[in-house]
């Protein structure tokens, strides 16, 4: 495991304890490990995620700037049923035209349509968590289990040990979220 890893896995571990605090912080966490990511993806072969990592600054920089807008102790929301379909939707099929232009353009690419369609969906659960939506947390359990396996086959061990953590992590972050939906209710 490289130092830019770990460094990588700290930036990561702090901007979900934070994200799962409510607190904009965890926005600038995300952009530091997001820019490290991109470079022990880029050395691994894999494209789709080291082109995610770009998105994902975009998306912090988002992300951080309506949450900084939010009131304090803002509720998290229910996505529509149209959004949650037509989301997953637009992320498969981006998955599916990505890791077909990967297949064809890289020839180093490691596992063009798992890792292009993981990364579509981790553009919408992104979305989803700027937009401060419950299901954000459940898009992140599902793509965190298959990044566990797919980190593990490229030998990436600490990459595929913080996923695993990163799903207990989601799933606390789903309860943590849930209850004032609940007491609203």
């Amino acid at each position: 495991m490289s130092l830019v890893e770990i460094l990588a896995i700290i930036a990561s571990l702090a901007g979900v304890f934070l994200s799962m605090a409510k607190k904009s912080a965890a926005w600038i966490c995300n952009i530091i490990a997001s820019g490290l990511y991109g470079y022990v993806f880029w050395q691994n072969g894999l494209y789709s995620d080291m082109e995610l990592q770009g998105f994902f600054i975009l998306m912090a920089l988002y992300g951080w700037w309506t949450w900084s807008r939010a009131e304090q102790n803002w509720k998290p929301e229910r996505a529509s049923n149209s959004q949650l379909m037509g989301g997953l939707a637009i992320a498969l099929l981006f998955g599916a035209g990505s890791g077909f232009l990967h297949l064809n353009y890289f020839p180093s690419v490691s596992f063009p349509f798992l890792d292009a369609s993981l990364t579509g969906l981790s553009i919408y659960g992104t979305w989803l968590a700027t937009r401060r939506k419950i299901e954000n947390w459940l898009v992140w359990i599902v793509v965190d289990i298959a990044y566990v396996g797919m980190y593990a086959t490229k030998e990436l061990w600490g990459t595929a040990a913080l996923y695993l953590v990163f799903i207990i992590l989601a799933i606390k972050g789903y309860l943590d979220w849930l209850k004032p939906l609940k007491n609203s209710d």
